[in-house]
């Protein structure tokens, strides 16, 4: 008797993990596309996002895929 594996996901698959979603969220936000100061400015920024999320679940699961 012969075992096969097939393997279902990519060994990386990005796209099919909602982290990766998230993260490109706060890049999109804090990152791309903004003037920041300095590097205390960037570091001010990423707090504010992660009150915005924590005080927005469901624009969070929207986001990341799990809600209509």
């Amino acid at each position: 008797m012969t075992v096969h594996f097939h393997f279902i996901l990519t060994p990386y698959s990005p796209q099919l993990n909602p982290i990766e979603r998230l993260w490109r969220w706060l890049k999109e936000e804090v990152i791309a596309n903004v003037l920041h100061e300095d590097q205390n400015d960037i570091a001010q920024s990423i707090p504010r996002f992660e009150q915005y999320i924590l005080q927005h679940p469901d624009k969070v699961l929207h986001r990341i895929g799990y809600t209509a």
